[in-house]
Parts: C-alpha cells; structure tokens; sequence
C-alpha cells in the first residue's frame, strides 16, 4: 500500500524549523523512538542532518534506514534536510 502524500502538508512542514536532528551518533534507537513519537503527533516533520552524522555512510543512507525503523516515507532532500511522513 503506497502512501499519498498531501503536498501542502509537505510544503508547511519545509517551511517550520527541523524538529529532529540526526548527530554524531547516527540513527540510534532513542532517535527511532523519538521519531516515531513525533510522527505519530504531527504526521510531516522536517528531519536535520548535522555533517557530523554523515560519517562512513550517505545522507540518504542514514535516512532510508530511519525511515525503515519508523515506518516512514521519505518525502525529499533539500542539503542536508529531509521531510518524511507517516500517514497511518
């Protein structure tokens, strides 16, 4: 089942600040909690990568993998930013 993204939603969630920032410690389970919390209260949120995360493995790497964990849905990049969502 693909999920539809609503493309204000999206649009209101690139202009708010980032909500969750992915640091130094990569995607860690806390990380996970948090942003499944968060995704459950808001639906869109705007996810920011520091340059210290970005260690071994690619922005889009660390970000597929917190989508994976918090059964999101990448819905784009801007440098080093993000909006995912989850509709259920």
């Amino acid at each position: 089942m693909t999920q539809k993204a609503d493309p204000t939603r999206i649009s209101i969630a690139w202009q708010d600040p980032a909500i969750l920032q992915i640091g130094k410690s990569g995607v860690t389970e806390g990380l996970i909690k948090e942003a499944t919390r968060l995704l459950k209260k808001h639906k869109y949120i705007k996810v920011r990568l520091l340059r210290s995360a970005l260690g071994d493995r690619t922005k889009e790497e660390l970000i597929e993998l917190l989508c994976a964990e918090s059964k999101a849905t990448l819905s784009g990049f801007r440098g080093n930013t993000a909006v995912i969502f989850r509709l259920r």
